[in-house]
């Protein structure tokens, strides 16, 4: 019997790692896809100030129920649609 991994979703990691940043205190995403797309995302978020914490296989994210705190951030998207459309959303929260 074979035994095999599918990888996951980029879209899929991208709005778990959205929805992280909307909840209240730290969630815990395992096994993300591994992407550039998945890292933009997380890239950005960190950029707008919130704690992404990414060893191996599980990535945290602690959320701002409020929106980021800064008052300026400069965010690159890469060619990342989701993060895109996604990250000026929790811009304009805070």
């Amino acid at each position: 019997m074979a035994e095999i991994s599918i990888p996951g979703s980029k879209s899929i990691t991208a709005r778990a790692l959205f929805l992280a940043a909307c909840g209240k205190g730290t969630s815990r995403l395992r096994r993300p896809l591994l992407s550039d797309d998945t890292d933009a995302f997380a890239s950005g978020l960190a950029a707008l100030g919130y704690t992404v914490d990414r060893q191996g296989a599980t990535w945290s994210v602690t959320g701002l129920p409020a929106g980021p705190g800064m008052s300026a951030s400069e965010v690159y998207c890469r060619d990342a649609g989701t993060a895109a459309r996604f990250l000026p959303v929790l811009a304009a929260l805070g």
